[in-house]
C-alpha cells in the first residue's frame, strides 16, 4: 500500500533523539520510519487510524456483538484461517 507522505518539522528532546538513533541502528530503519511506525501504534491504540491503513483492521479486534469474539478467534482475524 502506498500512501502519500507530508513532510513535518518536529522538536524533540535530547534523549528522545539519542534513544531514535539507538532504535534507528538496531532496527536497520530511518529515523523516520521508526517514528512513522511508533505514529502508528499510538494511534491504533486510540482506534485512530486511516481505514485505508493496513493495520486499522486491529482496532476492532475484540468488538463485536458476537459475544467474546476477538479474545479466543484472534488467530483467525489476523491470519484469515
Amino acid at each position: 500500500m502506498s500512501m502519500s507522505k507530508v513532510r513535518k518539522q518536529i522538536y524533540i528532546e535530547e534523549w528522545q533523539d539519542a534513544r531514535l538513533a539507538e532504535l534507528s541502528a538496531k532496527s536497520g530503519m530511518s529515523e523516520a520510519e521508526v517514528i512513522r511506525q511508533a505514529l502508528d501504534a499510538y494511534l491504533l491504540a486510540l482506534d485512530e487510524l486511516p481505514s485505508q491503513h493496513p493495520l486499522s483492521f486491529l482496532a476492532a479486534i475484540g468488538s463485536s456483538d458476537k459475544g467474546s469474539f476477538g479474545g479466543s478467534d484472534h488467530d483467525d482475524i489476523l491470519y484469515n484461517r
